[in-house]
């Protein structure tokens, strides 16, 4: 994690308005491989389609958070155009501790939304995007619960929006939908790119707008990556 006084500092070099993300990744073992590498091509594509937009890449506050075993903080929060290198994610194993993840990505988006207050940083409603193929395993039922009431009752006060995508067939759906009073998405084969691509336009029509502004969850485009 970024020293508070090195985050507040980037925030009063740079007071644009943000758009917090927060990208929480399942790496359990069943997303090696195949899966892995077109996940970090999908990364990739975020991040230089995001920096292809002046105002975009100022304002867009990306966090990596994966989870496997444990939850792992891979990228702290900061503005894509100040990356030196696009993150990647080396390897996949191990168990699907989903709410361990989303726990951690919650409270990585609180910490970051207190450091926006501290130095009068306006910013729009966060996001949260949930990736998995597969099941919550490996973490108690309870702390699985309490994660996904957690997104609920910040849902229902419009202090986030949660983007639960399911990844192949093995993904559990209705754990997915916990997570969310909204719907869950299925990515299209391994359109990891196509889905990125969407996520950054859908960036870039935020930070063109004025914070506070009221958005749909379908900013158009979802059919390239989105399986019905």
């Amino acid at each position: 994690m970024k020293n508070l006084r090195v985050k507040l500092q980037d925030l009063l070099d740079n007071p644009a308005p943000r758009v917090p993300i927060a990208c929480c990744l399942d790496v359990s073992g069943s997303m090696s491989r195949d899966k892995l590498r077109e996940l970090n091509r999908g990364i990739t594509t975020f991040f230089e389609s995001v920096r292809a937009d002046r105002t975009a890449a100022a304002s867009a506050e990306t966090a990596i958070i994966t989870f496997s075993n444990e939850a792992r903080l891979i990228q702290d929060f900061q503005t894509v155009g100040s990356y030196s290198t696009i993150p990647q994610i080396p390897e996949a194993s191990g168990c699907t501790a989903m709410g361990t993840g989303v726990t951690l990505a919650l409270d990585q988006l609180e910490y970051q939304k207190q450091c926006f207050q501290k130095t009068g940083v306006d910013y729009y409603q966060p996001w949260l995007v949930l990736m998995t193929d597969g099941h919550p395993y490996g973490e108690s039922r309870a702390v699985t619960e309490s994660a996904a009431a957690r997104c609920r009752e910040m849902e229902r006060d419009g202090k986030l929006t949660v983007y639960p995508i399911a990844i192949g067939e093995d993904a559990d759906l209705e754990a997915l939908q916990t997570f969310t009073t909204g719907e869950v998405l299925r990515l299209k084969g391994l359109y990891f790119s196509e889905f990125f691509q969407w996520l950054s336009a859908s960036v870039v029509q935020v930070s063109q707008s004025r914070p506070g502004t009221s958005f749909s969850r379908d900013f158009g485009g979802m059919k390239k990556w989105r399986q019905l």
